[in-house]
């Protein structure tokens, strides 16, 4: 029989009451990246439910296109004033 990969590490772990039970380990969340150039972006490192709990001003800049690093957000604006 063929073993299946685990994508979440494990351990195991005795209750008070005395049964074993298995407790995984959360996943690290990665950078959040320029949608652009694909820079890291200065950002809250935090998972979803971690981020609904803090406030809308710590989870993204307060600027137009929230999504991109500030140098590419100035390409942008520059190029839709050009237009």
């Amino acid at each position: 029989m063929k073993r299946e990969k685990r994508t979440r590490k494990r351990t195991k772990v005795k209750t008070p009451g005395g049964k074993t039970v298995w407790h995984f380990k959360k996943r690290r969340v990665s950078h959040t990246l320029c949608g652009r150039c694909g820079a890291k972006l200065n950002r809250a490192r935090l998972n979803p439910t971690q981020l609904r709990k803090i406030s809308k001003v710590k989870r993204r800049p307060e600027r137009p296109f929230p999504e991109l690093c500030s140098k590419c957000m100035r390409k942008v604006l520059k190029s839709r004033v050009r237009v």
